[in-house]
């Protein structure tokens, strides 16, 4: 992808969604982690991920065809999960166009789970329009998930550049991208080593990120105390990142700013990690508050 469709001042945000369905496919599950008999449901959440990825910004929804094509799978079997999942009501089909995007029950779903689980995204809202207000640029909050990272939300700053190298449901392995690195950082050692191994074939699609460099950046975000992004994933895309524990001190989650690399230079990125260092501060202290609340409930 050339620099300019990663981060500029005009971009097309469908470009966003196919990488980002073709990730969520590529990092659906790790390899060998699917529990025994549960390959057709775990084929089915990863196409509903997809749908909800690929129609994220098409109101009008996605097709069969691309589905298809997407998924790498038969037009038959993707055909047979969608009509499950239709009947579940997670997925509903344009009478109209037959395409297909996501359910009153996957948006029920989602209600539920900001009223509960997603005590990280409630934790964090503040904290990302602070963020993106003061840097001019996009703020994302990022979400471990076993040996990969989410970005679970993102807020676009008042600035005049637009970062479309991650997108709310993109999936890497940690260690890819800033929020992803300062995760990975966080952990001890052992836990850093079984996580290279577990994303070792993942990480075939990521051809900067071998074993060794993944080590390097490990020792270089430790050594400064935040994570940096210069381009390794995508060239022209910058992105500097600091760990959010949870309220037991587990790293977690981690909050990143995303630009252009004359952006995040110099003073500016000093700052910008003093900031992103004192959100994650806020986040971590209003998880430890919920937690409380919760014990005393």
């Amino acid at each position: 992808m050339r620099p300019e469709l990663a981060a500029s001042r005009v971009s097309d945000p469908g470009i966003s969604a196919r990488r980002s369905a073709s990730w969520t496919i590529a990092h659906a599950a790790e390899t060998g982690d699917e529990p025994p008999g549960s390959q057709s449901v775990q084929r089915t959440l990863v196409l509903l991920n997809l749908v909800g990825v690929l129609a994220r910004d098409r109101p009008e929804g996605v097709s069969l065809a691309e589905l298809t094509r997407v998924s790498e799978r038969p037009k038959a079997s993707v055909r047979r999960a969608l009509i499950a999942l239709m009947h579940a009501g997670y997925v509903e089909q344009d009478s109209k166009t037959a395409r297909y995007r996501l359910g009153v029950q996957a948006a029920v779903l989602g209600e539920l789970a900001s009223h509960g689980a997603d005590r990280l995204g409630e934790a964090s809202t503040d904290s990302l329009i602070r963020l993106a207000d003061a840097a001019g640029d996009t703020a994302f909050l990022t979400v471990r998930h076993g040996s990969y990272a989410v970005c679970a939300r993102r807020q676009e700053g008042p600035g005049p550049i637009r970062n479309f190298a991650l997108a709310v449901g993109d999936r890497h392995p940690l260690g890819i991208g800033a929020g992803s690195l300062a995760i990975l950082s966080a952990l001890p050692d052992e836990e850093v080593e079984q996580v290279i191994a577990a994303t070792a074939a993942a990480r075939q699609r990521y051809p900067r990120f071998d074993d060794e460099t993944m080590r390097r950046l490990v020792r270089r975000s430790r050594k400064n105390g935040y994570a940096l992004n210069d381009g390794l994933v995508i060239p022209g895309s910058w992105a500097i990142g600091v760990v959010v524990p949870d309220a037991d001190d587990r790293p977690v989650a981690a909050l990143s700013i995303a630009s252009i690399a004359e952006r995040l230079r110099g003073a500016r990125r000093d700052e910008l990690v003093e900031l992103l260092q004192r959100e994650a501060h806020n986040v971590h202290s209003a998880l430890q508050a919920l937690q409380a609340h919760r014990r005393k409930a």
